[in-house]
C-alpha cells in the first residue's frame, strides 16, 4: 500500500499526477477600475477603448498619432 506522506491517503491506484495537482500556475490579481466618463463612440473607435485611462498607445517605431 502506497500512502501519501502529507495526507495519509492511499495513492496505489492514483496514476501519475497531473500538473494541476502538483503546480500552481498563476494567481490573478485584478485591481478595481474606478468609473470614469467614457469616450464618445467615434473617439473610442479611434483609440480602441472607451475608457481614457486605458488609452495607452504603443508605437513600435516611434510613430505619430
Amino acid at each position: 500500500m502506497n500512502s501519501c506522506t502529507s495526507c495519509g491517503s492511499d495513492t496505489s491506484n492514483a496514476g501519475p499526477a497531473t500538473p494541476s495537482q502538483t503546480v500552481q500556475l498563476a494567481i490573478a490579481t485584478v485591481p478595481m477600475q474606478p468609473w470614469e466618463q467614457p469616450y464618445d463612440p467615434q473617439t473610442a473607435l479611434k483609440h480602441g477603448t472607451i475608457f481614457p485611462s486605458l488609452n495607452l498607445p504603443f508605437f513600435a517605431t516611434g510613430g505619430d498619432q
